[in-house]
């Protein structure tokens, strides 16, 4: 069998070949020149620190291609694969393509653990997986004298293996898969994709890396693809190590992870699948398998797998299909990984004789090596009875289709299904080196390698002695399976012919009693003769017969039916036919006659409990009667009662003025004694019967006390008191107490601060005005702590006020001096957990004079890219940034000498992140410079522009409707129904898209309203059956909503109003998801798969990244997250009049940008 196979679309011809359909190229992925701005501003990617690796003997003379270093064992911290939401990259065909209802349904495969350093053997065994260096570890196997090593395939690329990581216990990833990249070269080298598994795990995570064909090092990030998910790895095709605009390529790898699915009337599991898909094609040059060196559009792999069999033991029936079977010994499996070698020694001790069944294998030696004794062997992906998928997709995730393959027989034919979105499932028997072909195209190519695989021992079922008569007829379902060969599996023993004198039959010839088949596998017929049998019967019966002991019958209950029991004797006797002896003459074996218990009659009492009875009955035992007879008793009663009660109390006494303490609870349980005595005054019966079903006092449940009035709390010292699950006549009375009190009330205050000090800088006061005094302010709080008063748990607290504020000060002025602040304090939010807070203003003389000064301005000046302000959000006010420059003359006060002449020194503009405008979209993400500037500098002027983003919208109203009706249907002569109470909840879809960059900014249904209760209205007489319709959260997707409310005439006036019940709330199903192209209905006997495709990319709003010319490759990793709205749709609840203030200005834009630019007006009724 087969280690791998490959599946593509030959990209030169657009020929179907390998399994695919020729409709996997159609549509394209966007252009993806300018790539590292792009694949950012799309908000696809959740980057992590990712590394260019190098092998070792390039590792000194080649720079590292990317900033990240990562670790000698690898980690792996790379770029990520997040799950990979709805929102895909738009293809270049204009009709976006369906994605598939035909989606395989995904389940969690269970993955051989490679800490299990054993087979299931008897014997221990040990075994690790083979290195790159092909140093192979040995295990001991079942068999005694028998070991199976491993070791990579003789081909397998050592030098691209130095390029790729370690897993945590140290081992090498396993490499699957090298294929070419077509055009795309690096370093004026071939470009390659190298595809590797962990080898603990090789159904997990797919570890990509870019290359070129002389394996030096690796370009840009190492993909990490989890199941279910996958990565867009853009390459340059310009022979540099960077994209190149429009010439860039997209190569998609998809990890389809393993699943379950009902397949043919039962359901099945398959491995996982790799597939590379992209435009330009690629062409493999590694792979496991059967390889087609040819180029591919797509290119699919079943991914390696763990523990696969070394030895197999297969199952063949009658009809010659082969399958498993459970009387079988277990499959040996080899510890490494699909494509490995594997080496078993001294093979033969592998034939097991099984009980029932023969080996069909030939009966020399299975060893296929030049000693006779070993065999030497593929780990092979195909086993018979198990299943194995490769999935395609098309560009926008959906899947274009779906190959599973079934190996039939040892010899290599196959079953392979093509499963399609909305077509009939089509299976094409193929047998090994064959190639058949789907209606859509699509060859079924058998990817079976014959040669060596896994020891293949094939079981069949021995044959039967088939008893027939003297015609040919079988004339028994006594048919044994031949006896094993203990020593031979290959062979059956003697096995004796069925002994058939109980079913009237005699062997015809004695030589045949014992049958040694020169066939193992073929039936024999031994021929046997008709006995002449005589028969006789007997019969021996017991009688019970019920009387009552006074002779009177009338007026009281029937009395029991006799009792008989028969016993049956045969007498037989068995000639032979041919020479007349008499085989045997026998009755058939004693019988037992069971003892009858007496029968219950109402009122009245048996003489004996039972009678009769024999455990030795044989036709020689004569007929036995028996007589049985009854007599009423006397009976004396009487009634019990035990009593639950449940007192509430004030534990300090006091009543007045609190609430009133509720009712004693009080549970109370009935027995009645009845004591009989048979007529001699015998007690016959002494039981007490409860007088109800339910026998048990309920705990109860202490009320809560709230006096309204006074806003006071009361507590109970205890919640739950009472209660007996098994209460009995013997159970005494119980009285419990539940005490209340006030909750304890107590208060604390807290003060808080603000001081503004004032100071000279220089620390000197002598001489100088006198400073201003410091301004303190104050605020105090006071906190209310409530208590348990009989846990002392804390149960509330509050603070009054909640927050507070300190007025800001103005610095007072210091004639000859300067402060430091204007203002000082102020703080605006005070809450009781802050501190205390002290500023201080300073004071200092001039120095200095100041004799010119020179302004350098920054301008930048926001606008409208079409010039119209009407009507719109007012732009950013033009922001001006001035710098100005000081010319300061220092002279001597005694002299007036100039001791210095300088300008201030050079400053800084900054740069201004561009404010943003709700609706509106700037051209640049920041403006102005931080360069340094002096007094000689001009002044410089910037022009950011903004434009409306492209606005698309569309409604959607969700109705609840209430009726009233009459219960009875009667109008007439009775008060007019209220009218239908109608509620609308209108659902606005926005789609925002960039107007520089046409990306989507925002794709958003606005948020879940909720419908307030409805009261039914009152009619006099008249009760209706809901007294109020709930209320509701209502989304975009839920469906109408009607509730019918019935009035049903009152019949007493005065009548307690009855519960209210509680509306069922109407089922809202699920709306339906759109359905993939249709090509033919598949029909409803073979349901269609489902598999779990790897998300799409979700859009989310990034900054604009430059470009840069110094990444060689551009890697991308697609986010999981889905992107933000920017503004919610209207919010106004029906029959309320609340809004959502945000989402009213939110909507108001998106009906201006409408407005601005021609959307037409939105289709909804209020």
């Amino acid at each position: 069998m087969t280690a791998m196979i490959s599946a593509a679309v030959l990209g030169s011809a657009g020929i179907v070949h390998a399994d695919v359909t020729s409709q996997s190229s159609a549509t394209t992925p966007t252009d993806t020149s300018e790539v590292v701005a792009k694949t950012t501003d799309l908000g696809k990617a959740a980057l992590t620190t990712s590394q260019t690796t190098e092998s070792s003997a390039d590792q000194n003379s080649n720079r590292q291609e990317s900033t990240a270093p990562v670790s000698s064992n690898d980690q792996e911290k790379k770029a990520s694969v997040e799950n990979n939401q709805n929102n895909t990259e738009k293809t270049t065909n204009p009709e976006k393509e369906q994605s598939s209802d035909t989606v395989l349904k995904s389940s969690v495969s269970s993955v051989a653990n490679n800490e299990n350093k054993e087979v299931k053997s008897v014997t221990p065994a040990t075994s690790s997986f083979a290195t790159d260096e092909n140093i192979v570890s040995q295990r001991t196997v079942p068999q005694a004298n028998s070991t199976i090593t491993v070791s990579n395939p003789t081909d397998y690329p050592t030098q691209a293996a130095k390029l790729v990581g370690k897993n945590s216990q140290g081992q090498p990833y396993y490499i699957y898969q090298i294929v070419n990249l077509r055009n795309p070269t690096l370093d004026s080298q071939q470009a390659r994709l190298i595809l590797a598994v962990d080898p603990a795990n090789p159904q997990g995570n797919n570890f990509v890396y870019v290359t070129t064909d002389q394996y030096k090092k690796i370009y840009g990030n190492v993909y990490v693809i989890a199941p279910g998910r996958y990565a867009d790895i853009a390459v340059g095709t310009s022979g540099s190590t960077s994209p190149n605009g429009e010439n860039s390529r997209i190569f998609r790898v998809s990890n389809t992870q393993p699943f379950t699915f009902n397949f043919n009337g039962k359901t099945i599991s398959v491995p996982a699948s790799v597939s590379i898909k992209s435009v330009r094609t690629v062409n493999p040059v590694y792979g496991l398998g059967n390889q087609a060196k040819i180029n591919y559009t797509d290119k699919v792999d079943i991914t390696p797998e763990l523990n696969n069999p070394a030895i197999e033991y297969i199952y063949r029936d009658k009809d010659g299909n082969y399958t498993t079977n459970s009387a079988l010994p277990t499959n040996v499996p080899v510890n490494g990984i699909t494509g490995q070698r594997f080496l078993i020694t001294n093979v033969d001790n592998y034939k097991q004789v099984v009980k029932g069944y023969y080996l069909t294998n030939q009966k020399d030696s299975l060893s296929n090596t030049a000693n006779g004794k070993d065999y030497q062997g593929t780990i092979s992906q195909f086993q018979i009875g198990k299943y194995y998928q490769k999935t395609l997709y098309n560009w926008d995730r959906s899947v274009s289709q779906t190959l599973i393959y079934e190996l039939l027989d040892p010899q290599g034919t196959m079953n392979i299904s093509l499963v399609r979105p909305n077509a009939k499932t089509e299976t094409k028997r193929v047998a090994v080196g064959q190639v058949d072909r789907f209606s859509n195209g699509t060859l079924a190519r058998n990817p079976f390698v014959p040669g060596a695989n896994a020891v293949q021992l094939v079981y069949a079922d021995l044959g039967h002695i088939i008893p027939v008569d003297e015609n040919g007829q079988v004339i028994s379902q006594d048919q044994p399976i031949y006896n094993n060969d203990e020593t031979d599996a290959h062979k059956a023993a003697a096995t004796a012919s069925p002994d058939l004198t109980a079913e009237g039959w005699v062997l015809n010839d004695p030589k045949q009693a014992t049958i040694t088949p020169a066939n193992p596998g073929e039936d024999t017929k031994v021929e046997y003769r008709r006995v002449i049998i005589n028969t006789e019967t007997k019969t021996v019966t017991q009688t019970v017969k019920y009387e009552y002991a006074d002779g009177i019958t009338k007026g009281r209950p029937s009395l029991p039916a006799p009792r008989v029991q028969v016993a049956t004797f045969t007498h037989t006797t068995i000639t032979n036919p041919v020479t007349g002896d008499i085989i045997s003459d026998t009755w058939t074996p004693a019988q037992k006659f069971t003892t009858v218990y007496s029968p219950k009659v109402d009122g009245f009492y048996a003489d004996f409990a039972y009678v009769g009875g024999n455990d030795n009955v044989t036709q020689n035992t004569p007929d036995t009667t028996f007589v049985v007879k009854y007599a009423g008793p006397n009976e004396n009663v009487e009634h019990q009662t035990v009593t639950q009660t449940v007192h509430y109390q004030y534990k300090d006494g006091i009543t007045e003025g609190r609430p009133a303490l509720p009712q004693d609870n009080v549970q109370q349980k009935s027995f009645t004694h009845t004591v009989k005595t048979d007529p001699e005054g015998n007690i016959i019966e002494d039981t007490w019967t409860p007088d109800q079903a339910d026998n048990q006092f309920t705990a109860v449940k202490s009320p809560n006390i709230h006096d309204e009035a006074t806003d006071t709390n009361y507590y109970y010292d205890q919640a739950v008191v009472g209660g007996n699950t098994n209460v009995t006549q013997s159970t005494p009375d119980t009285e419990f107490i539940v005490y209340y009190l006030p909750g304890n009330i107590t208060t604390q205050s807290k003060s808080i601060t603000q001081t503004v000090h004032y100071a000279y800088r220089d620390g000197v006061t002598q001489g100088r005005p006198a400073l201003p005094t410091d301004n303190v302010q104050r605020v105090t709080f006071t906190q209310k702590i409530e208590t348990n008063p009989f846990t002392g748990d804390v149960t509330g607290y509050s603070w009054d006020p909640i927050y507070s504020k300190f007025d800001s000060v103005q610095t007072p002025e210091l004639k000859g001096f300067y402060a430091d602040q204007e203002v000082a304090g102020g703080d605006t939010h005070v809450i009781p957990e802050d501190s205390d807070t002290t500023y201080t203003v300073y004071y200092a003389a001039p120095v200095s004079k100041i004799t010119d000064e020179k302004h350098v301005t920054q301008t930048i000046t926001y606008e409208y890219a079409d010039g119209i302000t009407a009507n719109r959000p007012t732009l950013p006010r033009t922001d001006v940034q001035t710098k100005v420059f000081y010319r300061t003359v220092t002279t001597n006060p005694w002299t007036d000498k100039v001791i210095s002449d300088t300008w201030s020194p050079a400053q800084n503009f900054t740069v201004v992140q561009t404010p943003t405008i709700n609706g509106y979209y700037y051209d640049q993400a920041q403006a102005g410079s931080n360069s340094a500037v002096t007094h000689e500098n001009p002044d410089t002027e910037y022009i950011v522009q903004y434009a409306p983003g492209k606005v698309t919208t569309e409604d959607k109203t969700v109705t609840q409707t209430i009726k009233y009706e009459y219960a009875d249907g009667v109008t007439e002569g009775r008060p007019t129904l209220p009218a239908d109470n109608t509620i609308t909840v209108d659902f606005t879809h926005t789609i925002v898209r960039d107007p520089w960059t046409d990306k989507v900014i925002s794709d958003t249904w606005s948020p879940a309203q909720t419908i307030n209760p409805v009261e039914s209205p009152t009619i006099d007489g008249f009760t209706p059956d809901h007294a109020e319709i709930p209320g509701k959260t209502i989304t975009y997707d839920s469906e109408n909503l009607e509730y019918v409310v019935k009035y049903t005439k009152d019949e007493e006036p005065n009548k307690p109003t009855p519960e209210e019940p509680t509306p069922e709330e109407p089922t809202t199903p699920e709306p339906e998801k759109p359905n993939g192209p249709v090509e033919e209905t598949p029909t409803p006997s073979q349901p269609q798969p489902t598999v779990p495709a790897p998300e799409a990319p979700v859009q989310q709003p990034t900054k604009p990244v430059e470009e840069s010319s110094e990444i060689p490759v551009i890697n991308q990793v697609v986010s999981a997250k889905p992107a933000a709205p920017n503004k919610e749709a209207n919010n106004k609840l029906p029959q309320t009049g609340n809004q959502d203030s945000t989402a009213i200005i939110g909507l108001g834009l998106v009906t201006a940008f409408a407005s601005l630019f021609g959307f037409g007006k939105r289709k909804s009724e209020k």
